[in-house]
């Protein structure tokens, strides 16, 4: 089977703390035949849903400005533990010293508010095809 159509045996984990973005990219996620797609709406309930799925998460899709914990700030608690796991960064912020600073820390991918479907399918289609595989 091609790897890079088949996305039905992958899960994503989707954090945003804005309950309409949230379920614009899951719902964006579930017509590109996601296999399964799991939300959090902050750093901490991410934190959560990965401890309760180790290694059953493909790739995590996060807004970097939320309250309490930043997307930023999550990354690098998830990259501590599992720097394999690809992680994309959504975010309103164009400007470039945001986009150094995330490639910087090391954030796998990084997409700019508003999403467009086919950008966030190549980007997660790429970021499966190249990562490491896991455990």
């Amino acid at each position: 089977m091609d790897g890079s159509t088949a996305l039905d045996g992958v899960s994503v984990l989707v954090v945003d703390d804005d309950e309409a973005m949230r379920t614009l990219v899951c719902r964006m996620l579930k017509r590109m035949k996601i296999g399964h797609v799991l939300e959090a709406e902050g750093g901490e309930q991410a934190l959560e849903r990965l401890a309760a799925a180790p290694g059953g998460i493909d790739v995590v899709v996060c807004d970097w400005n939320m309250p309490g914990m930043s997307g930023m700030e999550l990354f690098k608690q998830v990259h501590a533990g599992r720097p394999d796991l690809p992680f994309l960064m959504l975010t309103g912020r164009a400007d470039l010293d945001s986009v150094v600073a995330a490639k910087k820390a090391g954030v796998h991918g990084y997409i700019v508010k508003p999403i467009a479907p086919q950008e966030l399918k190549t980007k997660i289609t790429f970021l499966i095809s190249h990562g490491t595989t896991h455990a």
